[in-house]
């Protein structure tokens, strides 16, 4: 197996990443550090967060791609 930080590790569970032997290990890591469950949890919070703020492109710079793209559209064929 390839050698990963216990943080790292934590990261990749976040996002459900993790192979079973990783998960295996991680599992007694945290039931023997409680320090260990919080950064995971702080990880999983700051997800969280990272996710409910994410924000699409406002109208005004959607038409102004389009009109690139339009604009620049026979360029392609060159």
């Amino acid at each position: 197996m390839e050698r990963t930080s216990t943080q790292d590790l934590l990261i990749l569970h976040a996002y459900g990443e993790t192979s079973p032997e990783q998960r295996e290990f991680l599992a007694t890591q945290l039931a023997m550090n409680e320090n260990l469950q919080e950064e995971l949890m702080d990880i999983i919070r700051t997800k969280r967060e990272l996710t409910s703020q994410t924000k699409s492109p406002s109208q005004t710079s959607l038409r102004i791609i389009m009109e690139h793209s339009y604009k620049t559209e026979h360029l392609q064929e060159i």
